[in-house]
């Protein structure tokens, strides 16, 4: 049986971020644009939620209850190990995800297009549509939310939980 790994040297998760939205078809192929993409940084963990709704009813002539599908409500969350940059931004003043920050991006309301590479930490090589083969990911757009920074004596390294809120249909493929 395979199995996706993710503990050697370059096969840790990845988040990036892009205030630049691609089109359909990039969506659909993992696609994110290679410059001014955020990468989101160490995360402690990672849950992909792809939840579709059900809209259950019964009748006086059926004993059984009938059920059919509703539209998707789809998040990804995260805790991540802050780095200043990262978070606060290099420089708001710029209208990029790299330039912005994870808080500002939340912060603003500003939509996202996000690349989830479950198996390639290797971000020069997951950009543009150009994964290796091999790779695991899932895509769409989004809004950054759900920041709340956080550090404690026994833990003095600054971390937050981030949820992507998906809008719209998440993507999943393999290069």
């Amino acid at each position: 049986m395979a199995q996706i790994t993710v503990n050697e040297v370059g096969t840790q998760p990845l988040i990036l971020l892009s205030r630049t939205i691609g089109n359909t078809a990039q969506l659909e192929s993992g696609n994110i644009a290679s410059a001014n993409v955020l990468s989101v940084g160490c995360l402690q963990d990672i849950t992909i939620t792809s939840s579709t709704g059900v809209f259950s009813w019964a009748d006086f002539c059926s004993q059984s209850q009938y059920k059919l599908p509703t539209p998707s409500d789809n998040e990804i969350s995260t805790n991540v190990v802050l780095d200043p940059t990262k978070y606060f931004g290099a420089n708001t003043a710029i209208d990029t995800a790299s330039d912005q920050g994870m808080a500002a991006l939340s912060q603003k309301q500003y939509e996202v297009q996000f690349l989830v590479v479950w198996n390639n930490s290797d971000q020069a090589n997951v950009v543009g549509g150009n994964q290796p083969a091999g790779t695991y990911w899932t895509s769409g757009v989004g809004y950054v939310t759900s920041l709340a920074p956080t550090v404690s004596p026994d833990a003095p390294v600054w971390v937050s939980p981030m949820t992507i809120a998906v809008s719209g249909t998440m993507y999943n493929g393999v290069a």
